[in-house]
């Protein structure tokens, strides 16, 4: 080989080198659809959809109603813009990716205090891939890092009002990932990636950033997911807020009066909690949660791939699938849509995140491996380490909540707010009061105290 031709050889060497993505650098992520084509290809089917028909004045009791179906089906075909809708979210966040626990996860991220570095093929400064060492804003208020965990069936969308709010707070550096299996994130390809690999993916992720010391805010999955984090990783998840409390009665050895008025109470609410309604309604909300609502969850723990054939091909199936539980489970009257406290179009947003990338099924896996993994059980049956504050948002509507007495054994709370309108979905219901509670909670003074110390190494 000549001396020319070696170079040359070592020249391509070089290039190819350079051309290999390292999928572990963060690096900037455009939305897209999984399908070319897709939007054609979808109002085909939306326009030949068969409806079935319903018994006479059953409302919602047999579940979502033929009417609701027929009117969000009709806004979604003659009306909804995925285009438009899709370069708005690609043009108001800032989306990244980048590989963790070996999983490309999709994130937004909002940190104008991060490093800037310079682009290698441009020369231009850019916003850096990790977190800066800054430690206050412009006007001398402490900065953090705030996660923030969507649940099913939402998105890391369910948080886009909230982000805007909190980028004009200007007390955070925000990461909203989408769970592994949701939306653009990569979905497992083994079995048994339940709740705690979850917790580690997202733990990871953090880390990765640079953010050595977080806070964490989470409902439905998110939430379980919240509270594995700060079981497992209670030096770097430094507070946690959730608004969706599964949790066991306090335990007989630690809070023996708690304990037996438990008991009683959750099999005579009416007479035991006579002075707090809210309490009441929570125990009552659980058994009608059991005896009611609960089927889906255990449809989707066993069989997740049977009901994933439906959901994935059928866009009406997702559309009642998804609805149902958005219009069910929020604080609103699914009779008038003028009403609700989210849009159609916000509506269609969270279902056409699901369809234009192909992640139902993959998203329902959740519930089969957190219920044959027992994470749910091994979360319950530990307590958040009492280093870790915990403030806890009740809204009017929640599926799962407790009384703070059972909550008060099993972590420690120094926040507990409760609110007369909103459900489930509280931070895609009630934005502006979601995002009030949950930076007040975080810039407390004794959480601030707490990170404070942290950073500079200080053993708490």
């Amino acid at each position: 080989m000549t001396s020319q031709t070696s170079k040359v050889h070592d020249n391509k060497q070089e290039l190819d080198e350079k051309s290999v993505i390292d999928y572990a650098v963060p690096r900037r992520l455009e939305l897209s659809a999984h399908e070319a084509g897709l939007m054609p290809s979808l109002k085909s089917r939306l326009a030949e959809t068969r409806f079935p028909g319903e018994l006479k004045s059953a409302g919602w009791s047999y579940g979502i109603d033929t009417n609701t179906v027929k009117m969000l089906t009709h806004e979604w075909l003659h009306n909804y813009d995925w285009e438009k809708e899709l370069d708005k979210l690609n043009r108001d966040y800032d989306h990244w990716t980048c590989r963790i626990n070996g999983l490309d996860i999709h994130y937004v991220r909002h940190d104008p205090w991060a490093t800037q570095v310079q682009d290698p093929a441009t020369g231009e400064k850019v916003e850096g891939p990790y977190a800066s060492k800054t430690a206050i804003n412009d006007k001398g208020e402490i900065i953090m890092p705030l996660l923030l965990i969507h649940g099913w069936p939402g998105s890391w969308y369910e948080f886009g009002k909230t982000i805007e709010l909190l980028k004009k707070r200007g007390r955070f550096q925000i990461i909203v990932p989408s769970l592994p299996g949701f939306g653009w994130s990569q979905a497992p390809t083994e079995k048994k990636f339940g709740i705690r690999s979850m917790a580690k993916t997202l733990h990871e992720l953090m880390q990765h950033l640079g953010y050595k010391h977080y806070l964490a805010q989470g409902g439905d999955w998110g939430a379980i997911i919240t509270r594995t984090i700060a079981t497992l990783y209670p030096e770097h998840c430094l507070a946690i807020h959730i608004n969706m409390l599964p949790c066991l009665p306090p335990r007989p050895w630690t809070r023996p009066f708690q304990f037996a008025k438990a008991i009683t109470g959750f099999l005579l609410p009416e007479a035991v909690y006579t002075k707090n309604p809210r309490e009441k309604a929570s125990i009552n909300g659980l058994k009608l949660y059991a005896r009611e609502e609960g089927a889906y969850f255990f449809l989707q723990a066993t069989k997740p791939q049977t009901l994933g054939h439906a959901l994935h091909d059928s866009p009406v199936g997702l559309l009642s699938w998804l609805g149902e539980k958005y219009l069910s489970w929020a604080d609103l009257d699914p009779f008038k849509p003028e009403t609700w406290p989210f849009s159609k179009t916000e509506l269609l947003n969270q279902i056409m995140i699901y369809r234009s990338t192909e992640s139902i099924t993959s998203s329902i896996r959740i519930y089969y491996e957190a219920y044959h993994n027992r994470d749910v059980e091994w979360m319950l049956r530990r307590p958040v380490p009492e280093s870790v504050p915990v403030g806890v948002g009740v809204w009017n509507k929640e599926l799962f909540m407790v009384p703070k007495a059972w909550a008060d054994d099993w972590m420690n709370i120094v926040s507990w707010h409760e609110f007369s309108k909103g459900g489930h979905f509280a931070a895609f219901e009630r934005p502006v009061e979601f995002e009030k509670e949950i930076s007040e909670f975080f810039t407390r003074d004794g959480i601030i105290d707490l990170f404070t110390a942290k950073r500079r190494g200080l053993k708490i």
